[in-house]
């Protein structure tokens, strides 16, 4: 069985290989690259002794882990070369020229706005500043709905869009998930270990760095950086662990608008969805549950 699935494997590279290659545009093709490339065998190897070796050990040799990555293969590659030609596809879109289409300048357009650094520099901080002015606003909780509806592609306090309905493959609905971390993961909020209590710091004198560059004074930025990490442990602490996340099942919670308000009576979700666009919901996916009860239950501290 064992070598049964590694001629599996070795097909299923050797066939996203072929398939990759067919999908190269002519003009920009550098390299015929074939279905099976014998020059990425190590024929010395015997096969039943180290298949791996002799299915690969050619590639291996002729392709050395670039200096700038941790790991290197056959999807590193092509993912690497991928990238190389829709970058070459973006600039060409961006280049000015007469023939373009309006899709093809819209993009090109879009793309030389993203990279234009220097124009992005001058401008400092003020494309911020709707949302900062927006927050610095608010005045009670139940304004919270409003803010989170107005910036929800930020996913503030948490995540809403859209998701594949778990039960019926036909239909995409709308979810309701954990987020408004900074940190990649809630553990790294919450465990004790010495590298993870160096890293809550080394985050917290980045917001406070980030404070200070909007123009707050040393100590007022100080201050609002412990709430930022304040705010955001707390939803560290309703989120569920990764682990947990890994089963399906656990994240599976379709519900009606109204249970979802049973849940956090306390958060305006009528408010929030009509602000999106969904006056009408009839059903979504709540994720993690347990995170909107946390929630609701320190919405008064959060909003403090």
């Amino acid at each position: 069985m064992a070598i049964l699935r590694t001629y599996v494997i070795a097909f299923a590279v050797a066939f996203q290989v072929s398939i990759a290659s067919a999908q190269q545009p002519a003009a920009s093709a550098s390299k015929y690259e074939p279905a099976l490339d014998v020059t990425s065998m190590d024929r010395s190897v015997d096969p039943c002794v180290d298949f791996f070796q002799y299915s690969c050990g050619g590639w291996i040799k002729n392709n050395p882990i670039p200096p700038d990555q941790s790991s290197w293969s056959l999807y590193g590659k092509m993912q690497n070369e991928n990238r190389v030609r829709l970058r070459g596809i973006l600039e060409a879109a961006a280049a000015p020229d007469a023939n373009r289409s309006a899709a093809t300048q819209k993009i090109g357009d879009y793309y030389a706005s993203c990279t234009d650094e220097k124009a992005i520099e001058s401008k400092g901080a003020s494309p911020l500043k709707p949302d900062l002015e927006r927050i610095a606003k608010i005045n009670s909780k139940a304004e919270i709905a409003d803010v989170a509806a107005a910036m929800v592609d930020d996913n503030v306090l948490f995540r809403f869009d859209s998701t594949q309905d778990f039960r019926d493959a036909s239909q995409v609905i709308a979810e309701a998930d954990q987020g408004g971390l900074g940190l990649p993961d809630r553990d790294y909020y919450l465990k004790d270990d010495a590298k993870s209590v160096e890293l809550r710091k080394a985050y917290v004198a980045h917001v406070q760095k980030m404070f200070e560059l909007l123009g707050d004074k040393l100590d007022v930025a100080a201050a609002e950086a412990q709430t930022v990490m304040r705010i955001e442990t707390a939803l560290a602490q309703g989120s569920m662990t990764r682990v947990d996340r890994r089963e399906p099942k656990n994240l599976d919670h379709k519900m009606t608008s109204g249970e979802l308000e049973k849940i956090s009576p306390d958060f305006p979700w009528q408010v929030y969805f009509t602000k999106v666009g969904l006056p009408s919901l009839a059903s979504l996916n709540v994720a993690s549950p347990g995170f909107f009860k946390a929630i609701d239950r320190k919405s008064t501290r959060l909003n403090s």
